[in-house]
């Protein structure tokens, strides 16, 4: 008997247990309220690096592929492309979200309709200032720590151009890689790097420079961030 008296005396009574779970639910609530605040509030950060150019005139193609117009991408690519004509450069730009193209078949028909590729789709008027451009500046949001697909089909039917019996070969010798993305870690981007540097490896391309916006959230986060203004300083130095 003493030993159940003891023990309903050891348990938490009910109004404690009302008080506890109480105080529980405004700590959650506060945290939330908190994280919420915290994520709303953190800043776009930057981290880029870029090799002047030797002040020759040049042909530039900015490369995008999101499909949100007025997106950041886009405010990103403009930016450069801003700066890069200020400084007297040819430049070009085509979004492969909005002009979209399937990707490679690998069917084996490249050239064998005097154009690189068979199949009639947004890459039919993207050759054109392909095979122009000198310098080739890719913007893209981060997917899955990725390029973009459209971004990603873009490059994929660069494949004609590297094949032996080629009848034109690109006059790219130069890149640059412009992304953007929600999160909050710069190592989010190794996966995106990691294929560009891969990539340009292959192709013999000298890397001029990258750019990585961190915390870009929302339609237009990135406006008046350093991060345009990095883009367009890159864009005028290109």
């Amino acid at each position: 008997m003493k030993q159940d008296e003891s023990a309903r005396e050891s348990r938490p009574s009910r109004r404690k247990l009302l008080a506890w779970a109480g105080a529980a639910a405004i700590g959650a609530a506060g945290a939330a309220a908190g994280w919420k605040h915290f994520s709303g509030t953190v800043q776009v950060k930057v981290e880029s690096f870029f090799a002047a150019g030797d002040g020759r005139k040049k042909n530039i193609l900015v490369l995008s592929g999101s499909g949100r117009k007025g997106g950041n991408t886009e405010l990103l690519a403009s930016a450069f492309a801003k700066g890069a004509r200020e400084a007297g450069h040819d430049v070009h730009a085509f979004n492969a979200a909005l002009d979209p193209m399937r990707g490679c078949m690998h069917c084996g028909g490249c050239w064998s309709r005097n154009a690189p590729c068979v199949m009639d789709d947004g890459f039919t008027r993207l050759y054109p200032l392909l095979e122009q451009a000198e310098l080739l500046v890719l913007c893209s949001p981060l997917y899955w720590y990725s390029l973009s697909g459209h971004l990603k089909c873009a490059m994929d039917r660069l494949y004609p151009y590297f094949q032996k019996d080629r009848p034109r070969s690109l006059k790219v010798r130069e890149t640059m890689l412009l992304m953007c993305g929600q999160t909050r870690l710069l190592r989010s981007f190794a996966g995106a790097a990691e294929t560009y540097r891969q990539g340009i490896g292959f192709a013999g391309w000298r890397d001029r420079g990258r750019l990585f916006a961190t915390g870009v959230d929302g339609l237009g986060a990135i406006a008046g961030s350093s991060a345009l203004a990095e883009a367009e300083t890159m864009g005028r130095g290109a």
